[in-house]
């Protein structure tokens, strides 16, 4: 899967990242930046911008909750399909079906032809299916499942890469260590309780961790899934000692739900980005190397380097070594 691979490359570039690409002001035809009502951070918002943003992005519970549901129902088959929520920059017909730049290279040809004749025969047969026990069966019996599944991943994959605190780059400002610390480790369907805490260890033993442990696959994504947890808490350790946090809020429908609401945009520009809710406010602000204050989500280009090459070092067994990206 290459254009998997480049998401784990460039993960939070904003021009480079595959999937969950933030969309700016422009895209989305708002005002333009008006530095006399509010200022590039986001935050400081005049009450009558923040009225004027809100309506022309239709900010209602009900609407998000629509385009919510669409989304975890739908959301994979359509980045396949039309490259949804996928990277912009790449040209307008942009799919997993065709072998075009920027997704593939000539060289894939052959793996996507074999891919689009299972897709091919998989469409088929549903519709053979339909044809013969009629369609509401085979919606109860297989469509609904195959969407609830589908559900899962999205909801999962979303969360650890969407939330207001996760920084975006420009790729000036944009570096691996950066790029992999740019995502969040989750508690699948936890929360406060026993009841949250029971549900969290089933989803998460049953998921094998891919939610809880996120951020360390993303520093390398070749340790198996039985040595992430304890892979995890190394990582967490050693950035810890930098005021580094990678623990996002459980994985929840209530929590994808807060996240789509207050993730709504990105400005036009900036090096480092975060999302700006439907009053064009922000949670986060970037603060750069050699000022008073330091926003641990932003500087992190030595502290990631230095984390990155030791957690090598000290963890990854020899023999996964040779499939690390080299600094």
């Amino acid at each position: 899967m290459p254009f998997h691979s480049k998401h784990h490359a460039q993960t939070g570039h904003l021009t480079g990242d595959q999937v969950f690409v933030p969309k700016t002001r422009s895209e989305l035809g708002l005002p333009h930046l008006d530095h006399e009502r509010e200022n590039l951070e986001g935050t400081r918002v005049s009450v009558d911008l923040q009225e004027l943003l809100s309506e022309a992005l239709e900010e209602a519970p009900i609407v998000s909750i629509f385009w919510l549901t669409a989304q975890l129902l739908c959301g994979w088959p359509l980045y396949l399909i039309k490259n949804a929520t996928g990277q912009r920059s790449y040209p307008r017909f942009t799919n997993h079906f065709v072998v075009t730049k920027p997704l593939f290279a000539p060289h894939h040809l052959k793996e996507v032809f074999i891919s689009d004749i299972g897709v091919f025969l998989w469409v088929a047969s549903i519709l053979y299916s339909i044809k013969v026990f009629g369609f509401l069966k085979v919606f109860r019996i297989y469509l609904f499942p195959y969407l609830w599944v589908n559900h899962w991943l999205v909801l999962i994959t979303f969360l650890q890469h969407t939330d207001p605190a996760l920084p975006h780059y420009q790729a000036s400002a944009f570096n691996f260590p950066r790029g992999a610390l740019s995502t969040f480790d989750r508690e699948l369907m936890g929360g406060p309780g026993i009841i949250g805490k029971i549900t969290g260890w089933i989803c998460g033993t049953i998921t094998h961790g891919i939610c809880e442990t996120h951020v360390t696959h993303h520093i390398c994504s070749k340790i198996p899934h039985y040595h992430a947890w304890e892979a995890r808490e190394a990582v967490n350790k050693r950035l810890a000692r930098d005021g580094i946090y990678v623990q996002g809020n459980p994985a929840t429908w209530s929590e994808a739900l807060r996240v789509m609401r207050e993730c709504k945009f990105v400005e036009d520009e900036g090096e480092v980005r975060f999302y700006k809710n439907a009053q064009g406010k922000t949670a986060r602000v970037p603060i750069f190397l050699g000022e008073a204050v330091s926003d641990s989500a932003v500087d992190i280009q030595i502290v990631g380097l230095e984390l990155y090459q030791s957690f090598i070092a000290i963890y990854v067994p020899a023999h996964y070594r040779q499939f690390l990206v080299a600094f």
